[in-house]
């Protein structure tokens, strides 16, 4: 009895036996751990085996079977093997789940699934599961892209360049002080990118899977980063320019879905066939713009003008309804619009009226957005593109507005009459002007191949406009004298008034068109170019791993 007790009670040895259990437990588990991974390798070769199979299949709808089968036989390495293989149309719809955007049969194919399934062994676990092998089954979906897309952008003028007004605009943009050359910006305007290089080596840089085109349209990207890319991808043809760039564009963030817009039918984006080039000046001009706009940035632009003195400010603002400047598309949708734009300029001039006293004329310019949509596209017999493009309402007014709402985009201004002379304050002459140009139709721009191989840009400008803006305004002043009983001839007073003006409104619209230029913009037109059509053949089309 005693020795028995001394037994029960007695604790030596006690680690020794929950070391045995332990070990014999991790060993356990060790050999599950072991069989897990060999099921999760089994079932990534399984899974790169049936993408391989599948677009092997899409390549050859008319034999999909047999490529499925011989692909995914060469990829297994040893085995049983079930190949199932199904032909159909795939829509690439974002509003339908990805597993329900492949139909199975049906006419015209367009894509094919591919499903493997094949048994992975078990090693150490098949005592505790009572099996020695598990069914794997993994499938793969590939399409072509067998319907016609085109890319266009809107807003494309470079005719004009002024090394001086591009300074002060892209510095007001990035927010830092850029100071380059009109020879530099000459090279970046004369530089094409290409336009799938670029965003699959930005997709590289952000980490973004290479042809995820859904996941970085999705990603804001810091434009000292994109610019960098670019930089990058200029391999210094642009003189060193884009490296300058780079560091002050640092810190705009720019939303890339806003940058590039790609409809529902086109969600493989710049992949589908269109490998086109665009000038660096648009593209950097664009992401600032874009990256900008939620800030509704104010620019100041003072200049002597010779026959005046000009104080102007620009306020741009974001594009209507979050707009891109460039699309890929194959339907009507995305419509795409420019940035709304106000420019207000405080204009004295130099001369005296009559030699009495200087004029003084606030004069605001607003452009609101244009738009441009997809007519059309055909690939036989011709290959060509239609564009339907409306200038924004352009107006032009002389009056008073409140400078600390210039880049209020949410209200009107409503410009009051202006002082724009006052004679001791006993003759006052009061000042007002309006001219606006607005087109409610869409007129239709045709390019063919031709035209878009060589990056033509085409205009539509508004019927209702004179070809000089400031000049018309101003030939459309009304005046509004006050006089406190002193005898004047204002007929006298109103012919030498308008022949101070006269050489004004020329040399005041040579001044702001550049500013307009580098916007891409100009009052009452619009500028197109198609970058890019692509008009895959059914069948032969290049496959793709699709949802």
């Amino acid at each position: 009895m005693i020795r028995a007790r001394k037994l029960l009670t007695d604790r030596r040895g006690a680690v020794g036996v929950t070391a045995a259990a332990g070990l014999a437990l991790l060993a356990l588990v060790a050999a599950m751990a072991i069989d897990l991974g060999g099921l999760a390798l089994h079932a990534r070769r399984l899974q790169g085996a049936a993408d391989l199979a599948a677009l092997a299949a899409a390549g050859n709808l008319d034999g999909a079977a047999a490529a499925a089968q011989a692909t995914a036989q060469a990829n297994v390495a040893r085995g049983p093997l079930s190949v199932e293989t199904a032909i159909g149309r795939y829509t690439p719809d974002k509003a339908v789940a990805p597993e329900n955007r492949f139909n199975a049969g049906g006419g015209e194919p367009n894509a094919a699934r591919v499903t493997l399934t094949a048994p992975a062994p078990l090693f150490f676990s098949r005592w505790l599961m009572g099996r020695d092998r598990v069914v794997v089954a993994r499938d793969a979906t590939a399409a072509i892209s067998d319907s016609p897309k085109a890319m266009f952008s809107l807003g494309s003028r470079l005719a004009r360049l002024d090394g001086g007004v591009a300074n002060q605009l892209l510095t007001g943009l990035t927010g830092s002080q850029v100071s380059l050359s009109l020879m530099d910006y000459r090279a970046v305007a004369d530089l094409d990118v290409n336009l799938l290089a670029f965003t699959d080596a930005l997709a590289t840089r952000l980490g973004v899977t290479a042809g995820d085109y859904d996941a970085l349209l999705g990603t804001t990207v810091d434009a000292g980063t994109a610019l960098g890319v670019l930089d990058a991808l200029a391999g210094g043809r642009d003189g060193g320019a884009l490296g300058k760039l780079t560091g002050a564009a640092a810190g705009v963030k720019v939303p890339l879905g806003r940058l590039i817009g790609v409809d529902a039918q086109a969600p493989d984006g710049l992949r589908a066939g269109l490998d086109a080039e665009v000038s660096a000046l648009d593209l950097i001009t664009a992401m600032l713009e874009v990256g900008a706009g939620d800030r509704q940035m104010a620019l100041k632009l003072d200049a002597p003008l010779g026959v005046a003195d000009l104080k102007t400010r620009l306020a741009i603002g974001e594009r209507p309804n979050r707009s891109p400047w460039l699309t890929v598309t194959g339907t009507g949708a995305p419509i795409i619009r420019t940035a709304q734009t106000r420019l207000y300029i405080r204009l004295r001039t130099s001369a005296k009226l009559a030699g009495l006293a200087q004029v003084d004329l606030p004069i605001l310019v607003e452009l609101a957005a244009s738009e441009a949509r997809l007519n059309a596209l055909s690939c036989r017999p011709n290959e060509a593109v239609e564009v339907g493009v409306r200038p924004g309402l352009a107006r032009a007014m002389v009056g008073v507005v409140d400078e600390s709402r210039l880049d209020d985009f949410k209200r009107p201004l409503n410009p009051q009459p202006a002082t724009i002379l006052s004679l001791l304050g006993l003759v006052v002459l009061d000042a007002k002007a309006d001219i606006e140009a607005a087109d409610t139709r869409f007129k239709a721009l045709r390019f063919d191949r031709a035209e878009i191989d060589a990056g033509a840009v085409k205009t539509v400008a508004s019927r209702h406009l004179a070809d000089s803006l400031i000049a018309s305004l101003l030939q459309r002043l009304e005046l509004t004298p006050r006089v406190l009983n002193l005898p004047l001839d204002l007929g006298g007073l109103t012919r030498a008034l308008g022949g101070l003006l006269a050489p004004i409104g020329p040399a005041l619209d040579a001044l702001l068109n550049p500013v307009f230029d580098l916007l891409g913009l100009r009052f009452g037109e619009a500028d197109v170019q198609v970058h890019g059509l692509s008009c895959p053949d059914q069948g032969r089309g290049l496959p793709r791993l699709v949802g």
